[in-house]
């Protein structure tokens, strides 16, 4: 799978990194998916950046298949690299539906992330709370106050949008 990234075909868009999302989710391919979390690790910033891209397109079309890694997502919002960062949040609001508890069980290290994150990775972090507020009561205790704190300290122009 990972000779299909953009960068090892020498593209230097993302049409192949989203069309490599698209079939791995037609086809159901879990294999093909687990090589690409694999490929998250690599010392290449370009292979581990188009990784991601593939797994955030992956759960914005099929978060089901990408749930499982939901871990593995936490694990790398304290990556050095900014875009692992973003594009691992991104892929955690995906599947916050659906692994709300994994989720919830490592809080502190979103609300980290959520605290020196890029932009992205805080429009990511905002519906990652928002989805443990909804999935029950003890989780909402806990986040929606994360959310009115954030409500009353952003710009107002980013209300809106987070809302």
């Amino acid at each position: 799978m990972l000779e299909q990234l953009a960068c090892n075909l020498g593209h230097n868009d993302e049409t192949p990194n989203i069309e490599l999302a698209q079939k791995l989710c037609d086809r159901m391919d879990k294999k093909g998916i687990e090589e690409i979390v694999e490929g998250l690790k690599s010392k290449e910033p370009a292979v581990a950046n188009d990784c991601v891209k593939v797994l955030y397109e992956i759960g914005k079309r099929k978060p089901e298949l990408i749930a499982d890694f939901a871990d593995d997502f936490i694990t790398l919002l304290s990556n050095k690299n900014n875009r692992i960062v973003w594009g691992s949040m991104m892929a955690l609001a995906y599947v916050a539906p659906i692994k709300p508890e994994v989720i919830f069980n490592r809080l502190s290290e979103i609300v980290a992330a959520y605290k020196k994150g890029s932009v992205i990775t805080v429009d990511n972090s905002i519906s990652v709370f928002a989805q443990l507020c909804k999935a029950n009561d003890k989780y909402q205790t806990i986040t929606f106050p994360i959310l009115l704190d954030h409500f009353a300290n952003c710009r107002a122009k980013e209300i809106p949008q987070h809302a």
